[in-house]
């Protein structure tokens, strides 16, 4: 509830949220950061709460996403990690480029052995490179770099069919946004997006669209890096 939500960014309540996260364990420290997760997803879903509460230079914002870092990366808890990473990804919007300290931590969990924390930190870098993000180009050539094919390939192949559609979506957004990326050849990502075209699973109009564009967006880019090589070749 956004209206809620803002109450408690404006007496502090964050601010005290986030130390509790810190110190506190068990029931009381799973509640808050619930709390925290619902405040971020209303933020996410209104652009004068995320202005007015999670501002860049703002302490509580700080304190907020440092314990959520803290729990993505330090707390061996799956139950914790999870809504941690989803507070993550429904704040993308509020980062800057230059902040990419969230992004390593997110894609680091692409390999996690717990395929929920996998496919939420998925969902959450989704909200990165979406065309809603302004960044997206940004974001998505940082993402790559932080190794971030590999892990999507490897959980393309291991997880059930819902889940596919998730990593193929991230997939097609990187492959949208930043094309030219030698690691997207190099992973044959172009083949997968080609294989997944014919997926009995693609029924969603919007996921299908998204893949054709990306398989349109990686094919332009590899016929004029060919012809670039043959130039140089020469006849």
């Amino acid at each position: 509830n956004v209206a809620n939500s803002r109450r408690i960014t404006e007496t502090k309540g964050l601010l005290s949220l986030a130390k509790i996260v810190e110190k506190e364990v068990g029931e009381l420290q799973y509640n808050c950061l619930m709390t925290l997760m619902e405040i971020t997803a209303a933020a996410e879903s209104s652009a004068d709460l995320r202005r007015a509460a999670f501002k860049t230079n703002s302490p509580a914002a700080k304190a907020v996403i440092d314990q959520m870092l803290w729990i993505i990366k330090d707390v061996d808890s799956p139950i914790l990690k999870i809504p941690a990473i989803q507070s993550i990804g429904s704040l993308a919007r509020t980062f800057p480029a230059r902040e990419t300290r969230m992004i390593k931590p997110l894609v680091e969990k692409l390999g996690s052995s717990n395929q929920e924390v996998a496919i939420t930190a998925v969902i959450s870098l989704q909200k990165f490179v979406c065309p809603e993000n302004f960044l997206c180009a940004e974001h998505s050539k940082n993402i790559i770099e932080y190794g971030a094919i590999p892990l999507l390939m490897k959980l393309i192949r291991n997880v059930e069919q819902q889940m596919q559609l998730q990593c193929l979506a991230l997939l097609c957004y990187l492959s949208v946004n930043a094309s030219n990326h030698q690691q997207l050849e190099q992973a044959k990502v172009l083949t997968v997006l080609e294989g997944a075209e014919r997926l009995a699973g693609l029924q969603n109009m919007e996921l299908r669209e998204l893949v054709s564009k990306a398989i349109y967006q990686l094919s332009l880019y590899n016929a004029g890096s060919h012809s670039q090589m043959l130039s140089y070749v020469g006849p």
